[in-house]
């Protein structure tokens, strides 16, 4: 099994999707009234949510493709480590992609719906 797969199999499942959408609820009630106000009223905000949370999982999707299929420097170097060493590499790009795509994506995404 790649590198990839492994990631796959443990951290790509509907809960991540669920997590973007949970985060895109939180930003919008807590720092975007304004913007939530106005997918409301538009009857926007299922869409808002759906677009953002597929742009999120779509990066995330791409960004762990690149480390774990494309930097062949990584994959020589991480496929020889042992199931632990493996999870905890994981669970460090798992932390550090999901914020990344937070920060890229889900929080800032009003922007580009203001510009439409």
């Amino acid at each position: 099994m790649t590198l990839y797969e492994e990631f796959k199999e443990k951290y790509l499942k509907d809960d991540l999707i669920d997590f973007f959408i949970e985060k895109r609820k939180f930003i919008l009630e807590n720092n975007k009234k304004d913007y939530l106000n106005y997918l409301i009223k538009e009857g926007l905000l299922e869409e808002d949510l759906t677009n953002v949370a597929k742009m999120s999982l779509d990066l995330f999707i791409a960004q762990v493709q690149a480390i774990l299929i494309h930097d062949k420097e990584i994959v020589e170097t991480y496929s020889k480590l042992n199931k632990k060493q493996k999870s905890m590499l994981f669970s460090e790009i798992n932390k550090k992609l999901r914020c990344m795509v937070l920060n890229e994506i889900t929080y800032v995404a009003e922007l580009e719906q203001y510009q439409r």
